[in-house]
């Protein structure tokens, strides 16, 4: 097991958060993406608040299912004030990084295509960028990382959520 491993940061992890951090650091080196800090652990801290299924999946028709993306775009549409449009887009941007990454190559007519996911999380991380104002400086420099680099992210949290291969114990 070799330090560049996912068995290695499952084994040496004590938290969920720690785990993603160090995955999401390595996936990008691998990548050769040249992200900051700040991205990456915005990415940590998506990857984390989505292994909760509550945060991910809504409940809608006496069922358990992860929201449409138009259904979050047409939310943000018809939000009454900015506050709660930033709030749906900021949701539609992170559950389509999430779903582009995690079933990238296998989704279904839900989310159309990767391209599909990459377009609308492309276009919901501008509008935040485009749009922030003094109370979001924080967050700003995030969403223009992921703006422009938002298919490599995606392929950074495919990285991440590909299980790791099976390895022999030694003897």
């Amino acid at each position: 097991m070799t330090h560049e491993s996912p068995a290695y940061d499952l084994v040496r992890s004590t938290t969920l958060t720690d785990y993603f951090h160090h995955a999401l650091h390595r996936a990008a080196r691998q990548r050769a993406v040249r992200a900051d800090d700040a991205t990456l652990h915005y990415l940590t801290l998506l990857l984390v608040g989505y292994a909760r299924s509550d945060r991910l999946f809504d409940f809608a028709d006496r069922r358990l299912r992860i929201p449409p993306l138009a259904l979050l775009y047409a939310e943000a549409q018809h939000a009454t004030s900015e506050r709660e449009r930033r709030l749906w887009l900021q949701r539609l941007g992170d559950v389509a990084l999430f779903i582009g990454g995690l079933f990238s190559g296998q989704l279904g007519r839900r989310f159309r295509s990767r391209q599909y996911c990459i377009d609308m999380g492309t276009s919901a991380y501008a509008y935040l960028y485009e749009t922030a104002d003094n109370d979001s400086r924080g967050t700003v420099d995030v969403f223009g990382q992921l703006v422009v680099e938002f298919e490599r992210f995606v392929d950074i949290v495919a990285v991440v959520a590909r299980p790791a291969p099976a390895t022999s114990p030694s003897p």
